[in-house]
């Protein structure tokens, strides 16, 4: 008798803390929080502009830079999107930065994500290459600017957790094709040319394609009147309209300018650049002006408007944990020869003296920087965050060809894939294995050998694959 009601009491006891565990689950864990925030970065005007092989100091300001953020929170997990309007990100950056992260909001380096939408009106840093003397990133101002860059990203993600408040979030895939462009173009002599001139008639195809895809996801708050929070814009092509010698975020900060008109100036819109290592704006066939202000002004309106008649197809996320998987991955340097380094030495020597063109400037560049640093592994992190089993982030660590991305979205398991790249440091272009025999300035450009750029793929879709499974947690 004695056994039967101990055995009883054992029963009821456990069906008490399945009912607790199930009702705290249900009522108190769960809560999906988002908090967003926008630092501005913009340095003193005369701190040199980056994105050329050639010293550009800054004489004024198009419009503000800055640092955005996004966190994510949930069951006490948290996540950090952060998004820089400059050119690159320099990897003691991101480590410093991540650092003042984890000491001031508690968000560990893991799930931290720091990307730069690239765009050529921002200010260089210093980077510890032979980049540093052509641009001038070795002067005070820039030197003054990359050293006070960690804590600016760490003081906009500290705002940003500050204001987590219950969300709601939502994602859609839109499409744009008219405004990027492959800048590699078969000619009929069967070479690849590298930006031919507009509407040379030799000119046969694009060389590649582009990614079309506008990824939006949007954060909005929880309560009655759904304030929107922010949006997270993911679209793939190279922020080089503006131009000129003014600070300016390029199409990328107008595009945030149309997304805030329609949902409100305390919405943030961080930008994302996707793998656009070989796409720009320049459309071959068409001889207007395709640079200035006015036709970032053009190309960010028509961005926004894809996201704006996709915004009635955002389908609600069913959110978890964020998860956030890195790993570091050692990629082969370039083979260099003696006389490929003298004649390098040559052309570095002469770079401002005498007019060079862009591919041999960049092909000496890499050449004594590989140089430089032969003795030292090129490791890199790949990065994945996700917050649902819908929608997944990806980094990158340079200018990735824009195969390499269609590549990996292909291959992922989530029904969204955003990729940011020149994300967590970079080292530059990084274009697919079958571009390397067709040469030109990209190629000459990469630091790494062909079959690099699909080791970062498989790194990739591995994580995702992992996070992706039912069986993952948000513990790293």
């Amino acid at each position: 008798m004695n056994t039967a009601i101990d055995n009883l009491r054992l029963f009821l006891t456990a069906l008490v803390a399945c009912v607790a565990t199930l009702y705290a689950t249900t009522t108190c864990a769960g809560e999906f929080k988002a908090g967003a925030a926008a630092v501005v970065i913009t340095p003193p005007v005369g701190t040199p502009l980056a994105g050329s092989y050639a010293l550009r100091p800054s004489n004024g300001v198009l419009d503000e830079l800055y640092a955005k953020v996004i966190v994510v929170e949930q069951d006490g997990a948290k996540a950090a999107f952060v998004a820089l309007d400059i050119a690159y990100t320099a990897r003691p950056v991101i480590v410093a930065a991540r650092k003042l992260i984890a000491e001031q909001s508690g968000i560990a380096p893991e799930r931290v994500m720091i990307s730069a939408t690239h765009t050529h009106s921002g200010p260089v840093q210093t980077r510890d290459n032979l980049m540093d003397d052509i641009t001038g990133a070795k002067k005070p101002l820039a030197v003054e600017f990359t050293a006070k860059l960690p804590a600016l990203i760490a003081r906009a993600v500290a705002d940003a957790n500050a204001k987590l408040v219950p969300a709601r979030a939502s994602a859609t895939m839109a499409r744009e094709e008219s405004v990027s462009f492959n800048r590699r173009d078969w000619m009929k002599d069967g070479t690849v040319a590298w930006m031919p001139a507009q509407r040379d008639p030799d000119i046969v195809r694009p060389a590649g394609p582009i990614d079309p895809d506008v990824g939006v996801c949007h954060l909005e708050s929880a309560a009655k009147n759904s304030a929107p929070l922010a949006t997270y814009f993911n679209f793939a092509m190279h922020p080089t309209v503006v131009g000129g010698s003014k600070f300016s975020a390029d199409y990328c900060g107008c595009v945030a300018k149309r997304l805030a008109e329609y949902k409100g100036g305390d919405m943030v819109t961080l930008f994302a650049n996707g793998c656009c290592g070989n796409l720009n704006q320049r459309d071959p066939n068409w001889v207007n002006q395709q640079s200035g202000p006015r036709e970032a002004e053009r190309i960010g309106t028509v961005l926004a408007a894809a996201a704006f008649r996709a915004w009635p197809k955002l389908q609600p996320l069913k959110t978890f944990a964020p998860r956030a998987r890195s790993v570091m991955v050692t990629l082969p340097r370039r083979k260099i020869t003696d006389e490929e380094v003298a004649e390098a030495r040559r052309i570095a020597d002469n770079i401002g003296k005498k007019k060079q063109s862009i591919p041999m400037m960049a092909n000496a560049v890499c050449i004594l920087d590989t140089l430089a640093h032969k003795d030292t592994p090129l490791e890199v992190e790949v990065q994945v965050v996700a917050f649902s089993a819908d929608l997944a982030i990806v980094s990158l660590p340079g200018e990735i060809f824009v195969e390499l991305g269609l590549a990996l979205k292909k291959a992922s398991p989530f029904e969204h894939t955003f990729i940011a790249e020149l994300a967590n440091g970079s080292i530059g272009y990084i274009p697919n294995r079958a571009a390397y025999p067709e040469g030109k300035y990209e190629i000459v450009s990469a630091r790494c050998t062909a079959g690099s750029g699909e080791m970062l793929v498989d790194a990739a879709v591995k994580i995702l694959k992992d996070l992706r499974s039912p069986t993952s947690t948000p513990n790293n």
